[in-house]
């Protein structure tokens, strides 16, 4: 891992930054967050709340999804 990141020229690399990096683009697209901490391995599903973050737009897509259900 380490020759493939000097190789790509990436400096400053941090496990953590992969790791939110990774989670939040699960997450983002729909992976729920069970499944996101089973792939990264991680311990506990506080963890991976740390690291998956949905995009405002996201929340707000489907804050409006439910609300229109329910306007139905």
């Amino acid at each position: 891992m380490r020759r493939v990141i000097e190789n790509a020229g990436i400096e400053d690399f941090r496990l953590h930054g992969f790791y939110h990096t990774c989670a939040s683009r699960l997450v983002q697209n729909g992976m729920m967050v069970q499944e996101t901490a089973h792939i990264l391995v991680l311990s506990n599903i506080a963890s991976t709340l740390c690291y998956g973050h949905l995009e405002k737009n996201q929340v707000a897509e489907k804050m409006k999804a439910v609300i229109d259900q329910f306007n139905e």
